[in-house]
């Protein structure tokens, strides 16, 4: 019996917009029309979908992973930003396919130093 060949998954960041200018940050695996209908852990049902566009893929999950947390912090304080829950555990090995990024707080103390 010959099995089929494996297909590589690549896993997603996407950005859900509504209609009211709001939007939702996450991340899936998913393809097509399950990726369609896919809202995540995002509990807003009420609201209209404009469009969901994918900002990010990967085939590694951790880095897509952290590549969502990242998106989502650098919107924290935007009200347009419906998401409430940020949820991330990754490996750091996984990682080396992340794009360079340099995260600093406002407040200097906060910054450590190597």
């Amino acid at each position: 019996m010959i099995r089929p060949k494996r297909m590589e998954i690549m896993y997603k960041v996407y950005v859900t917009y509504y209609t009211d200018g709001t939007y939702y940050i996450g991340f899936t695996s998913k393809t097509g029309t399950a990726l369609a209908s896919y809202f995540g852990s995002n509990t807003v049902r009420d609201k209209l979908v404009s469009h969901k566009e994918i900002v990010w893929t990967s085939p590694s999950k951790a880095t897509a992973k952290l590549f969502e947390l990242l998106l989502q912090l650098s919107r924290m304080d935007s009200l347009q930003c419906v998401n409430k829950m940020l949820n991330v555990r990754v490996r750091k090995d996984h990682l080396k396919g992340l794009p360079k990024y340099k995260l600093e707080f406002e407040e200097n103390k906060f910054n450590l130093k190597d």
